[in-house]
Order: C-alpha cells, then sequence, then structure tokens
C-alpha cells in the first residue's frame, strides 16, 4: 500500500473518535502510521521526515503533553544518518517527553 487512506484507517479503529497521521511508503519502503482516539487524546501537531513521523500529544484526562515518534529505519549508512539528523530536529522543536 503505497498511500495510507481515510478508508483503510477508519476500518482499523473506532470510527470518526480516530484522529491519524501517516508517512506514506516510497517504493517498496517505509510507511508509518499514528493513530489515536480523540476521546483519550487530543494532537497537538505533527512533523513529518524522511524517515519519520512525529505527533504532539495531550492526555485529555490528566492534561500531560507528550511525543511520540513512528520510524521507517533505513538500511544505508548515509540514510541512518540522515534519520539521527530528524530526532535532533524533533528533540530541537519539542522538549516534552518522547516515546
Amino acid at each position: 500500500m503505497q498511500v495510507m487512506s481515510e478508508e483503510v484507517v477508519r476500518s482499523l479503529g473506532p470510527g470518526r473518535s480516530l484522529d491519524w497521521k501517516a508517512l506514506n511508503a516510497m517504493g517498496t519502503a517505509g510507511g508509518v502510521l499514528i493513530a489515536g482516539t480523540k476521546r483519550s487524546l487530543e494532537m497537538l501537531g505533527v512533523e513529518e521526515g524522511q524517515f519519520s513521523i512525529s505527533c504532539r500529544f495531550r492526555n485529555v484526562g490528566d492534561g500531560v503533553i507528550w511525543v511520540f515518534t513512528g520510524v521507517y529505519g533505513p538500511c544505508s549508512r548515509k540514510d541512518r544518518e540522515c534519520l539521527w539528523e530528524e530526532f535532533g530536529a524533533i528533540r530541537g522543536l519539542w522538549e516534552d517527553h518522547g516515546v
């Protein structure tokens, strides 16, 4: 699957209360989906890189803010160096707790 669609995501979870972001596949490589229910998480921001997608969330229940990063780990050394640069950039943007 090259591109994640609303229809596919809705088939995975609790209908309209699902919020999601995707880093689509490039050829046969990659593809990351991050999803959460709006009843328990508020999505505050999204940063998409070449190999990762990071979402900043606030817990609805207690207000704790945190960051979740989904990663497609590249195979080549050069691309792995780019991935680490992406991580550094995300850390510089958001200083919240990360997962």
